[in-house]
């Protein structure tokens, strides 16, 4: 591997508007938001849920930085289900894994470096950058986004999850994950969607994906997976939420709240168990473990509670196998998992298409960090999608549920001008 320093402020978003006009760019954080890479003219691409089976997973120089960056959507893990004869909801913007490698990518955290393994396309990116960096790179500009419908009536979602409590009181599943629907119209490219959507900071699975006609914003709280050389893999599941406050006092109140209600205890221990189940079938005999216990974290809009559950996969388990076990994730279909997403391909009007898949990047190293494809807006010839959910359990209350997913929808209302209590 080779890598050159660029003399410049390392600041991500002028790195990445320096490079704007390549194909294939693609802005995503790692090391749990510490390090953002952008890298730009892919050479491959890839549908596979392992784009590069024959790279082994194991310690290599340099081996932090994504080699291939992509999503992997909710609807590609749908073969688990018992389908209903005839699908008949609208296709999605995005159904099947999409990966794109990248020889060599930007990586910025206290300075910016260009890595790849070919000297001469690590010159080659470093002197496009540099130009692009002299060049003043155009400010960031704000999306222009619009509802293409009225949002579904809260009263809808809340009938909804009234259905999905009775299967719950008929003993069929013990949780599940309903999600709303909001379809968008977008003048603007992903990245200065991100931008817009993570005003506020951005959490640490963010990522900006610009491929041909696609675009995809995501400003995700949550860690889906990481792999480590050695077989080390954690996932960490959130469940559980309230919205910030603007008065500390009152913030921390609504904090302790979140910390204290039973519920949303049970709602995360749930979780909790079915991850276990899923890494457990993979994993070296008794090494899955509670690697960090159940407590609040605090993001720009929200409180969320969160767990980290942690294992060691036995040697002969591969990166398919692993993300074909753990994909969705129960913390975003439910309990018993199989089920759970059969209901919601009942009780949802609209296929899911990315949401709640995951998307992120392979390593140099052969190991993986995804964010859970949460909060995120996708979009394909101006035309996209933004979901917003929560976990149902049996003592769920219907129009808090309803509160709640406006609670995580508030950048997108913003950024569509919309008024909240019309969103209701």
């Amino acid at each position: 591997m080779h890598a050159l320093t660029v003399d410049a402020a390392p600041d991500a978003w002028a790195v990445a508007r320096a490079l704007g006009d390549r194909p294939g760019l693609s802005f995503v954080l790692g090391d749990g938001g510490r390090t953002t890479y952008v890298a730009c003219d892919p050479s491959a691409r890839s549908r596979a849920f392992d784009p590069e089976p024959e790279h082994a997973c194991r310690a290599r120089p340099f081996g932090e930085i994504p080699r291939w960056i992509g999503l992997l959507p909710y609807e590609a893990c749908r073969a688990r289900e018992r389908r209903r004869a005839g699908e008949v909801r609208t296709a999605p913007e995005v159904e099947d894994p999409l990966w794109f490698r990248y020889e060599c990518v930007v990586k910025i955290s206290n300075k910016i470096q260009v890595i790849g393994g070919e000297f001469r396309a690590v010159t080659e990116l470093t002197e496009r950058l540099q130009r692009g960096l002299r060049s003043s790179p155009r400010a960031p500009e704000r999306p222009e986004l619009r509802l293409r419908t009225r949002p579904e009536p809260g009263a809808v979602h809340a009938a909804r999850i009234r259905r999905a409590l009775e299967l719950i009181r008929r003993g069929e599943i013990y949780q599940v994950n309903l999600a709303r629907r909001f379809e968008v119209e977008v003048q603007g490219r992903a990245l200065d969607v991100l931008g817009a959507l993570g005003a506020g900071g951005l959490p640490p699975h963010a990522l900006a994906l610009e491929w041909a006609e696609l675009g995809v914003a995501m400003a995700s709280p949550e860690l889906f997976l990481a792999l480590e050389p050695g077989g080390r893999v954690r996932t960490r599941p959130i469940k559980g939420t309230r919205p910030r406050a603007m008065d500390p006092a009152a913030d921390a109140a609504l904090a302790r709240e979140l910390d204290a209600d039973p519920k949303e205890r049970a709602e995360l221990a749930m979780v909790i168990d079915v991850e276990r189940n899923d890494l457990g079938r993979l994993a070296r005999p008794g090494s899955v473990r509670l690697a960090d216990p159940p407590s609040v974290e605090t993001h720009a809009r929200v409180h969320h509670r969160a767990a980290t559950v942690a294992a060691e996969l036995r040697p002969e388990v591969t990166r398919e196998e692993l993300l074909r076990a753990t994909l969705p994730s129960g913390s975003v279909t439910g309990a018993p998992k199989l089920r759970a997403m059969e209901v919601i391909a009942e009780l949802e009007p609209a296929r899911r298409g990315l949401y709640t898949g995951a998307a992120g990047f392979m390593r140099e190293d052969g190991g993986l960090e995804l964010g859970m494809v949460i909060r995120t807006l996708a979009f394909r010839d101006g035309r996209g999608s933004y979901y917003a959910g929560g976990g149902i359990v049996a003592d769920s209350d219907p129009e808090r549920e309803v509160r709640e997913t406006l609670w995580k929808a508030a950048a997108l209302v913003e950024l569509t001008g919309g008024a909240p209590d019309a969103w209701a």
